[in-house]
């Protein structure tokens, strides 16, 4: 039996890019610039933090201190109580997406998981997530792995509340990833602007559709 979609709706507040998103969903965020990416992310982890929800980050290991900076910046706000209290949690993405073996749909998703129920059990009332991606045009040989664990992510906004963000560069993923990002996530960020997206098809049939598929997409752009 197919779950209902989409989630019933969250009765907390989030905003993303100062628009209202009113139901636990997972989202891909596009962006062009990191000062574009600061504009959009810092505030929705603000917003976050004040309400006294969890945030769950993951960056590569090198960028990790960089990238809090920038989010601070931008706001002009410090992370750092939030960060030693542990309700600000930044993750590298070689203990995560890439931890030996290296990318798995199954392992990521269960981590996932782990993080939302950690989350819980700390009592929090929500967990927001931001995880950049870009680590799949170099992680990867294909798509199929990555849409999968995408697809799956869904599965989780049904029962929980969580919103959870992606963050691609449009700049670099080639046209059929990026399609396949867009039919993995209910809402998608453009620029300064959230959307709900038209092309999400729901989890089980989107994991149907790429179980009959045998092709091994690129990732990245091709010139």
């Amino acid at each position: 039996m197919k779950t209902a979609w989409p989630p019933v709706a969250a009765p907390r507040k989030v905003t993303v890019c100062g628009h209202p998103v009113t139901r636990s969903t997972h989202i891909c965020a596009f962006f062009d610039s990191a000062a574009q990416e600061s504009a959009c992310v810092a505030p929705f982890f603000a917003e976050g933090l004040d309400q006294g929800e969890q945030v769950f980050a993951i960056r590569s290991a090198a960028e990790c201190a960089p990238y809090v900076k920038r989010l601070a910046a931008a706001i002009q706000r410090s992370f750092e109580p939030e960060i030693s209290t542990g309700q600000l949690r930044l993750r590298a993405t070689e203990e995560t997406y890439l931890a030996a073996p290296g990318f798995e749909a199954d392992r990521m998703y269960d981590m996932l998981v782990q993080v939302v129920r950690e989350s819980e059990a700390a009592g929090y009332p929500r967990l927001r997530t931001c995880g950049d991606m870009g680590w799949a045009l170099t992680g990867l040989r294909d798509l199929s792995q990555l849409m999968e664990y995408e697809a799956r992510v869904n599965l989780l906004t049904e029962e929980h509340e969580c919103t959870f963000m992606c963050v691609y560069d449009l700049n670099k993923f080639g046209g059929r990833a990026i399609m396949d990002v867009l039919s993995t996530h209910p809402m998608v960020v453009m620029g300064d602007r959230v959307y709900e997206n038209p092309y999400f098809v729901p989890p089980q049939d989107f994991l149907e559709r790429l179980f009959s598929r045998s092709d091994a997409s690129p990732l990245a752009q091709t010139h």
